[in-house]
């Protein structure tokens, strides 16, 4: 068994409409519970009132039926999904965005459900897996900590690609092979669809921008990657730019620089970001040898180290990414994430108060510039 318990994907934003879904659920399921001891029959009324099923598909049933659970392990299971999944989806999304999205999952969901499968549904995980395969396409090479029953009890950290892919192969097995299983594995599979395609679509009009992470942007390095090789092979013999003054250091950092942005091509964050920081020790603060990254590589790499906890070195990489591209579209969210390193992490005080002020006067995202208001009357305020 995996229980999935957290990710390592850091927030720009207070998370609003995941606990008040989950409160909803929880409250609907209190009121189940009361009806189920003090009128039974009202109880099941309810259940027939809510469930969504093809041979009795009434308008509301895709909704209703998605905050209506048979068990307390079945709310648990669905409520700690949505708990660990959610967040970083509301985030990317925003407050109206992921509302949306979460109820249309849940219509999409319980549709599929009614179409292909000859039984009444209840419960989330349609819509949440929505939310599940949303967060696939857009934080792939994210980590989620788990949980592990097998012979022994541990914790694991575990890529999203290869935890959702396990999950989205069961359902595929069960919904094949074992179809009237007791669990709506037609709706998982329908709610992973949803998720995945609007997410991509939303990547692909740019809509919601893009980050170097993202399975659209992943793949579309991929491609970049095999056009590269393919150019190259079909020109052995071009002509090569000659290194400036034929400084063996500036081949070195190419070639540094080269093999950072493959392991970030392949996947492997981690490994880039040894490479990076290796990169800053060797060069140091020449500026001769600029060791910033391209905008998406420099972005997943001080990501990365923010959610490492490496936090003075997550600075350092905001900072000559800012300063490398001021225009930046996460220019905001990466000034949040800066105050609150100097703040938090680096007790510079002075440094998050400025980095505040200045985003408020200058931003014009509201959410932003609330939520920088906030943090500077915290910072404000004496301690207690």
């Amino acid at each position: 068994m995996l229980i999935p318990l957290g990710t390592n994907r850091p927030l720009a934003r207070k998370t609003r409409i995941v606990p008040i879904l989950i409160a909803i659920n929880i409250a609907v399921f209190v009121v189940q519970i009361v009806l189920q001891s003090s009128d039974p029959k009202l109880a099941n009324q309810l259940l027939d009132f809510g469930h969504v099923w093809g041979r009795d598909l009434t308008p509301w049933g895709p909704i209703t039926s998605a905050f209506l659970h048979g068990s307390f392990m079945h709310l648990a299971g669905n409520m700690l999904a949505l708990f660990v999944f959610g967040p970083p989806v509301e985030d990317r999304f925003g407050r109206l965005g992921f509302t949306i999205f979460y109820l249309l999952g849940a219509i999409g969901s319980g549709l599929i459900h009614a179409a292909v499968s000859d039984y009444p549904a209840i419960g989330a995980s349609g819509a949440i897996a929505a939310v599940t395969g949303a967060f696939l396409v857009l934080f792939p090479n994210s980590k989620i900590k788990i949980l592990w029953f097998l012979i022994l009890i541990q914790f694991l950290m575990a890529p999203a690609w290869w935890l959702i892919g396990l999950w989205i192969v069961i359902d595929l097995f069960s919904q094949t092979f074992q179809p009237n299983n007791g669990t709506a594995n037609a709706a998982h599979l329908g709610g992973y669809a949803f998720g995945i395609s609007i997410a991509l679509i939303l990547l692909w009009t740019k809509v919601l921008s893009r980050e170097p992470y993202d399975l659209f942007s992943i793949l579309k390095q991929k491609k970049r990657k095999r056009e590269c090789a393919a150019a190259s092979n079909a020109a052995p013999n071009g002509p090569r730019s000659p290194n400036k003054k034929n400084d063996p250091k500036v081949a070195e950092l190419a070639q540094r620089r080269a093999n950072i942005s493959e392991r970030l091509t392949e996947g492997n964050l981690e490994d880039a970001t040894a490479r990076y920081l290796a990169m800053l020790q060797y060069f140091g603060d020449d500026e001769d040898y600029p060791t910033t990254m391209h905008r998406d590589a420099q972005y997943q790499i001080a990501n990365h180290l923010y959610a490492t906890n490496q936090r003075k070195e997550a600075l350092d990489a905001y900072q000559a990414l800012i300063k490398a591209y001021p225009m930046d579209k996460e220019r905001d969210v990466i000034c949040i994430l800066r105050a609150r390193i100097n703040a938090k992490d680096l007790s510079n005080h002075e440094a998050a108060r400025s980095i505040l002020s200045h985003l408020i006067e200058t931003t014009s995202d509201e959410d932003i510039k609330a939520l920088a208001q906030s943090e500077l009357e915290t910072l404000e305020s004496p301690p207690q």
